[in-house]
């Protein structure tokens, strides 16, 4: 066991170049450490007295925060926690295992007792520690984009092995790839080495040590299922937390999301919508995908109808769309594949035939009961979920509990996109089984680019049609209403002055509060468009045909100023 600690160590960069005399000494200082997927290896706080060596496995960095923020993922032959041996003290962020790990462990006597012999071992940690420190500065997402892929079926009906082999064509088209059906972990070292990418194909009844091995060097798991796992897999669903599960030709068994907490579901009817359903896989995790993203913004959201329809028609293939508050209605028409002529209809009949906002209610809970809005969503979508939809998508919504944002990625697409929509005082907010209070996800982030880029899967497109709130415009104009709403307004408010109704208030009021949320987002955006729609009230449904137009118009302007972006991204 030590002469396979000794050979690992030689492949160690922090400790290339130590003789092996060196190397044979600190074999025998370290110890092997093992814990599984999900457990954590120490906690922010606690004592500090050793550093680790990843020796499979995958270990997080985190930042318990709140909210709890991952700061980076170290693999095979990386270090953590090393500043414990320089210093006394506490850990100052929390590690917890991604995948079944195996780690060595070094504590401060045994280092202390290699400085004084060899001083260059010391200028090794040293090195590694600005190393780590400097990626600490660079995008999460480059450190997070998988490298090594491993493809596994949760139950015998599930098309594993063709997956893989999808999987592995789609990838190439974005790079060189390897893919392993067998094999040590040399035999992945070296993939690696060689390639951009590289693809396991995990068998759990023919080689059940293969199998492990490609969980715990998998920087993802992509997991195929016909609809329910083997009671086997459920069993160690830890080892696939986090994974991109793949479903053909049914739902989703009961209990398995809770189990296996996917970062992306993907539910495909039949095999005929499997190969395009990797090759947008392939797209995400190669960092060609291209997502849009909409804000919410009121009436002037509307803008979004153009902003999708020039896009498509300069030739942009998006796969992933996200949204807040009116912006997600329109992100979730798209996501479920609807022809821009009947989202256009649906909006009309919705928003300017009917309007949605005008079924008012006592005040007690909220200015309307949003019984309209919730008729309409589920006219356009019906039982339709998410992971049901032909491009990804999510909606952003605010928790009014813990003051935090929720994330919708799974579930009935009408729900989310109305817990989105919700806006405090406007809506009543929703309640849900788990006890959270979900409002408009514009109260904390208006424009979520942040959240869609952080997983690295490709450019992004930010549509923001917040703006500036703009000067108040009264729309009854010298009309007989008119001239009497200002009578009504001093008897209501004991003013003339033309101010807002409490809807358009309350709406201005959340657009003021994520001004800076939408700034600080378009950081990450490689494009951002601004329809410019100031004049139209926030309120203002009939305008549709006019704000189309708006956003239509920045859409062109904003591609043709950008002729390069434009080239790549249609390429």
């Amino acid at each position: 066991m030590k002469m396979e600690i000794a050979a690992f160590l030689r492949g160690v960069p922090v400790l290339a170049g130590l003789p092996d005399e060196l190397l044979a000494r600190l074999s025998r200082e370290v110890e092997t450490v093992e814990i599984g997927a999900g457990e954590w290896l120490f906690r922010e706080g606690e004592p500090a007295g050793s550093m680790f060596i990843v020796g499979t496995g995958r270990m997080q960095v985190i930042d318990e925060g709140p909210p709890e923020t991952l700061v980076r993922v170290l693999r095979r032959g990386e270090m953590l926690g090393e500043l414990a041996l320089l210093r006394t003290g506490e850990r100052s962020a929390s590690a917890r295992a991604a995948r079944d790990t195996r780690l060595l462990e070094l504590d401060r006597g045994a280092f202390e007792r290699l400085v004084l012999e060899v001083p260059s071992f010391a200028l090794g940690v040293t090195r590694a520690m600005g190393a780590q420190l400097a990626a600490s500065r660079a995008p999460i997402v480059d450190a997070n984009r998988p490298r090594t892929i491993a493809v596994v079926g949760l139950d015998s009906a599930a098309p594993a092995a063709d997956a893989a082999d999808m999987l592995v064509n789609a990838l190439g088209a974005h790079g060189s790839v390897a893919s392993l059906r067998s094999g040590e972990l040399e035999t992945i070292d070296r993939a690696e080495r060689d390639n951009e990418r590289v693809v396991l194909q995990a068998n759990e009844a023919a080689d059940a040590e293969w199998t492990d091995l490609c969980l715990r060097e998998a920087d993802l798991v992509v997991a195929t299922t016909s609809g329910a796992a083997d009671p086997a897999w459920l069993e160690r669903a830890t080892a696939l937390r986090g994974c991109e599960l793949l479903v053909v030709g049914s739902r989703l068994g009961d209990g398995m999301l809770e189990a296996l907490q996917p970062r992306q579901v993907q539910v495909i009817a039949d095999l005929a919508g499997h190969r395009e359903a990797l090759h947008a896989t392939a797209r995400r995790l190669a960092g060609r995908s291209l997502g849009v993203v909409l804000s919410g913004g009121g009436a002037r959201a509307l803008a979004h109808l153009g902003v999708l329809d020039e896009l498509e028609a300069a030739g942009l293939r998006f796969d992933r769309l996200a949204g807040v508050s009116l912006g997600a209605l329109v992100a979730a028409f798209a996501a479920a594949g609807f022809p821009h002529e009947n989202t256009y209809r649906a909006f009309e009949q919705g928003f300017v035939e009917t309007n949605p906002t005008s079924d008012y209610a006592v005040p007690a809970y909220s200015l309307i009961r949003g019984a309209k809005t919730r008729r309409l969503l589920g006219a356009a979508f019906g039982e339709r979920r998410i992971e049901e939809l032909s491009l990804r998508f999510f909606s952003l919504s605010c928790d009014l509990v813990t003051r935090q944002a929720v994330i919708h990625r799974v579930g009935p697409l009408a729900d989310a996109v109305y817990a989105s929509l919700a806006i405090p005082g406007v809506f009543p907010p929703v309640a849900t089984a788990d006890g959270r209070l979900l409002v408009d996800g514009g109260v904390l982030d208006n424009l979520p680019v942040a959240t869609m880029a952080r997983s690295g899967e490709g450019p992004v497109i930010a549509v923001d049609v917040a703006g500036r709130t703009g000067a108040f415009r009264s729309t009854q104009g010298r009309t007989a209403a008119g001239r009497l709403a200002g009578p009504v307004r001093r008897l209501l408010t004991g003013s003339e002055a033309e101010i807002p109704r409490l809807g358009e208030t309350l709406v201005r009021t959340l657009m003021v509060g994520s001004t800076d949320t939408v700034a600080a987002a378009r950081a990450h955006a490689d494009l951002v468009i601004t329809p410019v729609a100031d004049s139209v009230g926030l309120m203002d449904w009939r305008a549709l045909p006019r704000v189309v137009e708006l956003g239509r118009r920045a859409a062109r302007e904003a591609l043709a100023a950008n002729p390069d972006l434009v080239e790549r991204l249609t390429a």
